[in-house]
């Protein structure tokens, strides 16, 4: 999948850290990204498939998607005491959690809001993005409240808020049936909502699906995956030098790709630890690799 050629403009109303109203993929060459050797986290019980990971800033909770139980894909969490322990044993969040289809949990890094995609009753249309809070991380969540600024009669589903919580990157298949797209959101404050979702266009072929963006917590870089019709997702990173630099033309992450299917990218806010999802042991299973840029 070539990628060579695209160019982006994504014109927003509000400036929010871009450093004015512009942002750009456009073809600076940063340091590439350098992956190590991808560790299977199999204490999550691969006799299932698990994917989705995002996480908390201290690496210690790891909020996923899992189709254990009678209920399918429902939102499971696992905790480990240091970033380089194995995960405990997983457990589904019930309070997030329905008889109905949940997917693409995403914790925000002080770990007090969780985003999740649901076709659970009290929605707009097919999956929406729904949000659940709670004042600290020994509490329970709140019952989930429907973002409904966010949401079409099509299937919706959230991202971890980046550029210091923001930007939301989104998926939505509002204006391509069958197939995802990716938006921003953005929000003047993080105690303020977010607004309408803005398309990005340019990050791969018109055709393709373009899903599970991550934004970086700095906003300098943008991970996705990506597949023409038919076939298997790789990733992929746009990025810029400074937000009020262009991005980068999107760039295939071809030390983490296989000829199977690979999503889901998170990136740990010092940006050393990458978390994805593959299916190269022959299910969707969650990864981790560490990650460094390369010095010039």
């Amino acid at each position: 999948m070539r990628s060579h050629g695209l160019f982006l403009v994504f014109c927003v109303a509000i400036a929010v850290g871009c450093g004015g109203t512009n942002v750009d993929l456009g073809d600076p060459k940063p340091p590439p990204y350098l992956f190590g050797m991808p560790r299977l986290h199999a204490e999550l019980d691969i006799a299932y498939a698990n994917s989705n990971p995002t996480l908390t800033a201290d690496l210690l909770d790891l909020y996923f998607t899992s189709n254990r139980g009678a209920d399918g894909a429902d939102v499971w969490a696992a905790h480990r005491a240091t970033p380089g322990d194995s995960f405990d044993a997983p457990a589904v969040v019930a309070e997030v959690s329905s008889p109905m289809y949940e997917t693409s949990p995403a914790i925000a890094l002080d770990g007090l809001t969780l985003y999740l995609g649901s076709d659970r009753d009290g929605g707009l249309g097919d999956a929406d993005i729904w949000s659940a809070t709670r004042a600290d991380r020994t509490m329970p969540w709140s019952a989930p409240a429907n973002l409904a600024a966010l949401n079409s009669a099509a299937k919706d589903i959230p991202r971890p808020p980046g550029q210091h919580g923001l930007v939301m990157p989104m998926s939505s298949e509002r204006d391509s049936a069958g197939s995802y797209k990716t938006y921003l959101t953005l929000r003047p404050s993080v105690d303020q909502p977010f607004g309408a979702p803005a398309l990005i266009s340019g990050l791969s072929g018109v055709d393709a699906s373009v899903t599970d963006a991550y934004l970086s917590d700095d906003g300098l870089t943008l991970f996705y995956a990506t597949a023409p019709p038919g076939t298997p997702p790789d990733l992929y990173v746009a990025w810029r030098l400074s937000t009020g630099d262009r991005f980068s033309l999107p760039t295939r992450l071809n030390e983490l790709n296989t000829d199977g299917d690979e999503r889901d990218p998170w990136l740990s806010p010092d940006g050393t630890v990458f978390f994805f999802t593959s299916d190269r042991s022959g299910s969707l299973q969650i990864y981790e690799v560490d990650v460094r840029r390369q010095a010039r």
